[in-house]
């Protein structure tokens, strides 16, 4: 069979998903196997950026050594970019999230004892540094060596993750009361910092450690779905209080940044812009105010809907950053002349994501590829994971076939992947596509 029809049978196969049909949640769980594979490792029980199985096993992460020097690559990084062990809290957080999002929905017990796992690899994330509430980026498969300047993402992948399984019936009372432990450690380390994330000895700021207290949409996300997590676990009032406050500051100023009817200035969206969504979600299964709720639903779903409809190269929706650096126009316009499209063409992720394919993944020209996989593929991902978290009906049937479509490229072709984002995504988006057609049967 040519990996070309084998593509063609695995897609026909997924489309017939309609809401309801055993065939996503099997491709998940194909999925599942697929990624634990090629990017899990035994030891931590996790899942890492880059493939393990190739032909460098381990060796393609930075080296225990390399760690300690806080270097990658030989050149001084103390945040890990490039390792492969860079991303492992935020990483395997969104992923146990939509485990148990998938497991709730399906009670599959392949898919619990995935979530299982990977729950035992974050408690590992939680306990290997000597820092009680640091989250770090790591660990290398030793289970010993991480980098010990963290970010918002990693540490609010690490709560979120640890707050969804606790809801869940996969977790025991054992669980629940180290996930409360965990959690007011980590609460009281950011609380007694100000709500900015520190590097592991507190000497200052961690790379991506912005304080939380901001009057933004992120930080307002941050705060107080970090806040509404942790009390949700512990049962501790200190957290509830401080959320009820936090949230009435300046007249209730974190809320209104959710009001899209007012003229609030709206940031560009990142390939990362997904990863607040996370804390917005665990403001839908925790606040009470029917208002506040339908602000939320409202806000998730006209920004992610934005993120949808909008050109790829309108710099006010969507920034460049992301897929040209800080190249001119000439410069990226040259990016884009290999995937033959144009800055002054409007393109949407939709757009770019139907010029997307399996001869793209194995393209020899690294520079080619790792376009593709960005600008093409990557993107997509963005709307794709909010309009899921959002769990706005309309819009999830809208993007199903599409992430349908990814989940088939993935199967028939990720073993050509060598770098985990795309795949991780996948897995993710597929078992919360999964998740959302078993609610519409049970409904």
């Amino acid at each position: 069979m040519t990996p070309r029809i084998a593509l063609t049978m695995v897609f026909l196969s997924l489309q017939v998903a309609a809401a309801g049909d055993p065939a996503m949640l099997q491709a998940s769980k194909q999925l599942c196997r697929a990624y634990w594979a090629g990017f899990g490792h035994e030891n931590t029980n996790v899942c890492y950026h880059h493939r393990l199985n190739g032909a460098k096993g381990i060796e393609t992460l930075s080296s225990p050594a390399e760690i300690a020097r806080r270097e990658t690559r030989g050149k001084p990084m103390p945040y890990g970019y490039g390792s492969g062990i860079q991303d492992v809290p935020l990483e395997n957080g969104q992923l146990l999230l939509a485990l148990c999002d998938a497991y709730e929905a399906t009670h599959d017990a392949e898919l619990a004892a995935f979530a299982r796992r990977i729950f035992a690899g974050m408690k590992l994330v939680g306990t290997i540094s000597p820092v009680p509430g640091f989250v770090p980026r790591g660990p290398h498969p030793d289970g010993k060596s991480y980098y010990p300047d963290s970010s918002r993402d990693q540490h609010c992948a690490f709560v979120e993750a640890l707050w969804r399984y606790s809801r869940s019936e996969l977790a025991t009372a054992e669980d629940r009361s180290f996930i409360a432990d965990e959690l007011t450690h980590v609460a009281k380390r950011l609380e007694k910092n100000n709500w900015i994330i520190t590097v592991e000895d507190d000497s200052k700021m961690a790379h991506v450690g912005f304080g939380w207290r901001q009057f933004t949409v992120v930080g307002a996300a941050t705060l107080l779905g970090h806040l509404a997590a942790v009390h949700d676990a512990t049962g501790d009032a200190h957290w509830a209080e401080l959320y009820q406050r936090f949230s009435a500051e300046k007249g209730g100023k974190r809320w209104d940044l959710f009001r899209i009817d007012k003229d609030h200035k709206w940031r560009p969206e990142t390939l990362y812009s997904n990863q607040f969504y996370t804390s917005l979600r665990v403001l839908l299964a925790t606040e009470k105010a029917p208002a506040r709720l339908e602000l939320l639903r409202t806000y998730m779903r006209v920004r992610a809907e934005r993120a949808l409809r909008a050109s790829l190269f309108d710099a006010s929706v969507w920034r460049r950053l992301d897929w040209a650096g800080g190249e001119s126009d000439e410069a990226a316009q040259k990016r884009l002349d290999v995937l033959g499209l144009r800055l002054d063409k409007p393109t949407t992720v939709l757009d770019a994501f139907t010029m997307f394919s399996a001869d793209r993944m194995q393209e020899r020209n690294w520079r080619r590829r790792s376009a593709s996989a960005k600008l093409l593929y990557g993107m997509a991902t963005v709307p794709f994971h909010q309009i899921s978290l959002s769990g706005d009906d309309r819009l999830i049937a809208e993007i199903a076939p599409h992430v349908r479509r990814m989940s088939a490229l993935m199967l028939a072709h990720g073993q050509t992947y060598t770098s985990g984002e795309n795949f991780n995504r996948t897995v993710i988006l597929a078992l919360h596509l999964a998740a959302w057609q078993a609610r519409k049967v049970s409904r």
